[in-house]
């Protein structure tokens, strides 16, 4: 190595070692970090090597050059340095030594670009199960760069790594090597695509000449238990009743794993809100530290052991070598709707929280897919619906009440479930329909073989999906989280000082109510003269036909933050903040319309309101991540827009019938 940092890429097939490799290489000395234009995750890190500083680069796992897809596009535009790209001066191959054959259709298109290469082998331990026993040294004479036998797992043999690294060479594996850069070149950009299919019949010719060579296969070795294990996990029937099974564990275990981290977090955050109102010189830079700025990052952090347990999950699905099977047998139901098996994890995972699982689409090659994938997601009723429906669903049906076998809530709860999911495959046909016309992706998988899931690879990657979203999609929940508080505690003039004392003056004549009945009273003032109070009144005229009144305008607006947030601020409108649940519901329950004299919030309001929550895109952070993952305004916009006009308009049928049949 010389002084000079050198830049150095790591590049193979998908589920080959490279991640585990360049993770091993690099530690967490590694950042991630989405490439302009794209949504394809560009990895990269520092590797000491013999005392000096390399920058590795772990390019996306890709199958060939010649493709229109987003990862390989990434990979030819590092390879050729087009774009501000700047070449690796040097390659290493990851080989799976249980698939080369597959790996040299790859290799034969890179070795034509004149990169100094060398090559790893992987997976060999994998590779003996299946009956592959490559010759490493006369694969190294066929293809013209040096060979190492490694084992990201264990680390066994990354030390010698340096040592091929000098001996590197450009490939004498050469099939079509005239003007290989400018063809590249000129497929990427779109102006030369003729002749790719022949030339690849050709390379399969010359790559089954090397196999046949190099590579001893005894078909009679593979494990008769690992067969069976397929066809049990790709059965049309049982194969899916085994994937709702672990998918039920999965998401029960996020619900009640992150129960307790998310609880700690909370109180952690209280109390540091609570310290600081204490220690700080009363003023406004304490209630801002305190009651703006605390809150909202504590709504940021919050959501991280959501995100780490539901990506710790996945990843051990994904190492174990499952997931590949769980696409295989849901492809066929999602191609209906114009997606595909790829899209079943992250809409799954809305049910637990969209955040983690619009950022889980990045495994959907196919843009159309992917995007139809994301703006759908946030009709996965989430758990922070669940406070919402709870509430709303004791307003409206006794606890008594019976579908046939089943209690009356728990119908109405499952219906609310399953609207957002009708809806969902609504949409989803729409883009097929109405949406850029793209050949529809083909699921073309190779089951990659069981094994133990690799811990460090999976740890390492839940870190930066945590880190991504704290450092990304933070910054903006943390400003909105502040201006909403400056709008629920201040007010045009002295408008809230006025509407409390008029509480006060009013309230306390005749000794007729209790001090905390005036306080309430004057906080509900106070609050309804606030710019937020002021804005509940502003709209007002349009949630009213729904059923609403300023209150719920309020709490509607509030909950932009989390959709939690909603029974918080009927809490502190009904009940001071410092009451139960119970009692919420108690006053909400009595509560009567003076327009009407019949209750305020009874079963029409409810059913409306959980309609509306349903469809409604009531959450900042997930617009902030779509903002992030498409990489502008456009369809977050788009997105919360066309929600919020369903939700409108559902919400005001179900509100008309309601009333006609119970009220």
């Amino acid at each position: 190595m010389t002084n000079k940092p050198k830049r150095i890429a790591l590049i193979g097939n998908p589920n080959c070692g490279k991640s585990t490799l360049f993770n091993r290489l690099t530690g967490l000395r590694q950042k991630t970090s989405n490439l302009p234009g794209t949504t394809v995750e560009q990895r990269s890190g520092t590797w000491i090597i013999k005392g000096q500083t390399a920058k590795l680069f772990d390019l996306p796992g890709i199958y060939s050059l010649f493709s229109t897809a987003d990862d390989e596009k990434v990979v030819v535009r590092n390879l050729l340095g087009l774009k501000d790209k700047e070449k690796p001066e040097l390659l290493i191959f990851v080989f799976d030594a249980g698939n080369i054959r597959r790996n040299l259709l790859l290799f034969s298109q890179v070795a034509e670009l004149g990169i100094p290469m060398c090559g790893v082998v992987s997976m060999n331990d994998m590779a003996l199960k299946k009956g592959h026993k490559p010759n490493l040294q006369a694969l190294s004479e066929k293809l013209g760069i040096p060979l190492l036998a490694v084992s990201p797992n264990t680390a066994a043999g990354l030390d010698k790594i340096p040592d091929i690294l000098d001996s590197a060479a450009i490939p004498q594996f050469q099939i079509h090597p005239h003007n290989a850069n400018q063809k590249l070149e000129n497929f990427y950009q779109g102006t030369a695509q003729a002749g790719i299919a022949e030339e690849t019949l050709s390379r399969y010719k010359r790559i089954e000449d090397v196999v046949s060579q190099t590579v001893k296969i005894d078909k009679k070795s593979k494990s008769e238990i690992l067969h069976k294990l397929d066809k049990l996990f790709t059965h049309r029937i049982l194969g899916f009743v085994i994937f709702a099974v672990i998918m039920l564990l999965i998401f029960q275990g996020v619900f009640s794993l992150a129960e307790y981290p998310m609880g700690w977090i909370e109180d952690a955050f209280v109390n540091l809100a609570h310290f600081s109102m204490k220690h700080m010189p009363a003023g406004l830079l304490s209630e801002v530290i305190s009651e703006g700025l605390i809150p909202g990052i504590a709504g940021v952090v919050v959501f991280i052991p959501q995100i780490a347990i539901l990506f710790l999950f996945i990843g051990f699905l994904e190492d174990s070598g499952y997931m590949v099977r769980a696409s295989f047998i849901t492809d066929k139901i999602m191609r209906r709707v114009g997606l595909s098996g790829r899209s079943v994890i992250p809409l799954l995972g809305g049910f637990a929280c969209a955040i983690p699982s619009i950022m889980a689409t990045r495994t959907i090659r196919n843009p159309a897919e992917r995007l139809a994938t994301m703006f759908i997601i946030p009709l996965m009723s989430c758990s922070a619906r669940l406070p919402v429906y709870t509430l709303l669903v004791s307003l409206a049906i006794s606890a008594d009440a019976s579908f046939g076998p089943f209690s009356l809530r728990a119908f109405v709860m499952t219906a609310a479930y399953f609207s957002g999911i009708i809806l969902a495959a609504v949409i989803a046909w729409l883009f097929k329909i109405f949406g850029k016309k793209t050949q529809q992706s083909e699921l073309i998988l190779e089951m990659p073989a069981y094994q133990m899931p690799r811990f460090q690879n999976v740890f390492i990657q839940v870190w930066h999906k945590c880190l991504s979203f704290v450092s990304e999609a933070g910054k903006i929940i943390v400003v909105i989280a502040i201006v909403l508080w400056f709008l629920s505690n201040f007010g045009p003039g002295n408008s809230m000082e006025m509407a409390r004392t008029d509480a006060y003056r009013t309230m306390s004549k005749g000794n007729l109510f209790t001090r905390e009945e005036i306080e309430m009273q004057a906080d509900q003032n106070e609050l309804e003269a606030s710019y937020a109070g002021r804005l509940g009144k502003f709209i007002e005229p349009a949630i009213k036909p729904l059923g609403y009144d300023w209150k719920t305008g309020i709490a509607i607006i509030t909950s932009f933050a989390a959709r939690e947030v909603f029974v918080g601020t009927m809490s502190t409108l009904f009940s001071h903040g410092d009451e139960n649940l119970k009692t919420i519901r108690e006053k909400m329950q009595t509560a009567i319309n003076p327009d009407t004299g019949k209750p305020r919030y009874g079963v029409p309001y409810a059913l409306s309101l959980m309609i509306f929550y349903a469809f409604a895109l009531q959450c900042m952070s997930t617009i902030a991540v779509m903002r992030r993952e498409t990489g502008g305004w456009k369809w977050p916009m788009l997105q919360f827009l066309m929600f919020t006009a369903i939700a409108w308009l559902s919400a005001f049928a179900v509100h008309g019938l309601a009333s006609h049949f119970f009220q």
